[in-house]
């Protein structure tokens, strides 16, 4: 042991300064900042579950996760793996099993104020000013949906008419329910089964968000497709991520979304902002 630690003395420590330097200089952890309030909204949530649940226990337990999280964030999925060799088979129970880590993750990405902005909300901030009316709101895919809840922080309910939110029926989206009617958000919330691409019912919106959802999607050209047979003006703004994830997986099923930018742009649909992998679509007439 005093050998191998030796011998990898510099990786420790360097580890050890990156997890620190994160932890410390990249994490917003201000009691007025965005992730306390999430954080206080997640804990709202659990005691409308849990009507014993402390406010103290929940606040241990959630830094001792922050703290340890590279030790054991991919440890359920390879326990599952271990004992059921067939466990990816069955995606719906995949997604199922592993609901809390994805909830978690979620949780996690609002500690990064810049990521937070650069990702979700400076999106919502120039739909806002380009659309210049109130956004009729449909997050695909929506995971817990930065853009809105930190916008609705800052804003509150000025920026918007509606908000439809499709997902699949994990907990995240069980909280999206609860915070919707919590603050009497006008909504619509609709569950389909994980990795099935969903049918567009409602084409009442004149914004679209969608990021990191097409490659999780059995068909995501029908959605494309169905996206554009709903947008008829050129007010309406897609904001989607539609750039390259990298080799097939379990969860992604197409990784190629390059593709299905030319479907956008052979229905005379162009970029007219780009937020890192996030790019803006308008039709052009």
């Amino acid at each position: 042991m005093i050998n191998y630690l030796k011998r990898y003395k510099n990786q420790v420590i360097n580890f050890s300064i990156k997890k620190a330097y994160s932890y410390f200089f990249l994490n917003d952890f201000k009691s007025t900042g965005y992730y306390a309030h999430l954080k206080n909204l997640i804990f709202e949530f659990l005691q409308s579950k849990y009507p014993n649940y402390k406010k103290e226990l929940f606040e241990k337990r959630i830094k001792s996760l922050i703290l340890n999280y590279d030790q054991y964030k991919d440890f359920n999925d390879a326990l599952n793996n271990l004992f059921n060799p067939n466990y990816n088979d069955n995606l719906q129970d995949h997604y199922k099993n592993i609901e809390k880590n994805i909830f978690f993750k979620f949780i996690l990405n609002s500690l990064n104020t810049k990521l937070i902005r650069n990702k979700y909300s400076e999106i919502y901030d120039f739909s806002i000013n380009e659309i210049n009316e109130p956004l009729n709101i449909l997050e695909i895919g929506g995971g817990l949906p930065h853009g809105f809840i930190y916008n609705i922080w800052r804003k509150e309910k000025l920026f918007f008419k509606n908000f439809n939110y499709i997902d699949a029926d994990l907990l995240h989206t069980e909280f999206v329910k609860w915070y919707c009617h919590k603050l009497k958000i006008p909504s619509e919330i609709e569950i389909f089964p994980a990795s099935i691409t969903p049918t567009i019912k409602n084409n009442n919106y004149n914004f679209v968000f969608a990021k990191d959802v097409f490659e999780h999607l059995d068909d995501p050209e029908k959605l494309i497709d169905n996206l554009i047979e709903n947008t008829k003006n050129n007010k309406t703004l897609l904001c989607l991520d539609l750039e390259h994830k990298g080799e097939k997986t379990t969860q992604h099923l197409n990784p190629n979304l390059p593709l299905l930018k030319n479907k956008l742009i052979d229905n005379k649909f162009k970029v007219i902002k780009k937020f890192e992998e996030v790019h803006i679509w308008k039709k052009i007439i």
